[in-house]
């Protein structure tokens, strides 16, 4: 076999090669694009992000009943992971809220690893959930930090993905008008 034939042999094998990865790159995106064409709510019934659970009630036994504090009218539950600055500085505002330290508003944290960092900017004004990582895939959190508010029964009445220019306390405050119009209806 001469260069010439090997050379020729060789890039039809990687068009081969390549035609091949494309046709799998295209399976894969055409999947996507039907989860998300579908609406809400894939084939299993569950939302598909936790922004499409406002509304939902957490039940009141299993793993997710973890995220209720018992007699708090209102409880923001922040989703933090070890080592990431924005958790912490996220945590340190909202333990900074009026609301918060008066106890009007409960604070919890649910890390995905390790409470300790957590505790540390909590400073005592709220608790933890370690090793939570089962509860952010049960509700769809994109990211953390990600702040959820639930009301007195439980149910998610707001949710976001903060940023470093939101006013948490305007936050807490805007989750807790929520909260009394849920309540109202």
């Amino acid at each position: 076999m001469s260069f010439m034939e090997s050379a020729v042999l060789l890039a039809w094998v990687a068009l081969v090669l390549l035609a091949l990865g494309l046709a799998g790159l295209l399976r894969q995106v055409t999947v996507l694009t039907r989860g998300q064409a579908g609406g809400a709510a894939p084939a299993g019934g569950s939302p598909r992000s936790t922004r499409d659970l406002v509304g939902f009630r957490l039940p009141a036994h299993g793993e997710l009943a973890a995220l209720v504090e018992p007699g708090a009218h209102r409880t923001v539950v922040a989703f933090v992971s070890p080592g990431c600055s924005s958790c912490a500085v996220t945590l340190s505002g909202l333990a900074d809220v009026a609301d918060v330290r008066a106890g009007s508003v409960a604070l919890i944290a649910v890390s995905t690893g390790s409470c300790e960092p957590a505790q540390d900017n909590l400073a005592g004004a709220g608790r933890c959930i370690a090793q939570g990582r089962a509860l952010l895939e049960q509700l769809h959190v994109p990211a953390t930090p990600y702040l959820l508010a639930l009301d007195a029964s439980s149910t998610i009445v707001a949710a976001t993905l903060p940023d470093q220019d939101l006013d948490l306390t305007a936050w807490v405050h805007r989750a807790r008008g929520a909260l009394n119009l849920t309540e109202e209806q």
